[in-house]
């Protein structure tokens, strides 16, 4: 599902009258979430998961092209681990009608 489709779904879910209303509320919601991570090492919505920012380590590598070795800096990165709700709903039997 794409942002705009989901925005679509979130304004019949949250009862807003225009598509604009409701593409307004989920940036605001992915700007607030990027801010949040950006000042905290982790954000927890409980049901949904947890978003955590974590850093790989420091480590050497090797150039393929000359076989010289290389000094990769550490990155900072987003791990999400979903939560028990939604992991719940994801893994429930589907029940499907006679054929």
């Amino acid at each position: 599902m794409k942002k705009r489709e989901f925005a679509e779904l979130f304004m019949v879910k949250a009862n807003l009258r225009s598509k604009e209303e409701a593409k307004r509320q989920v940036e605001l919601f992915i700007e607030t979430m990027k801010e949040a991570l950006t000042q905290d090492d982790i954000l927890i919505f409980r049901g949904l998961g947890t978003f955590e920012r974590r850093e790989t380590k420091r480590k050497e590598g090797r150039n393929p092209r000359t076989g010289e070795a290389i000094k990769i800096s550490p990155k900072k990165y987003i791990k999400f681990k979903v939560g028990k709700d939604l992991e719940d709903r994801i893994n429930k039997p589907v029940k499907r009608g006679r054929k």
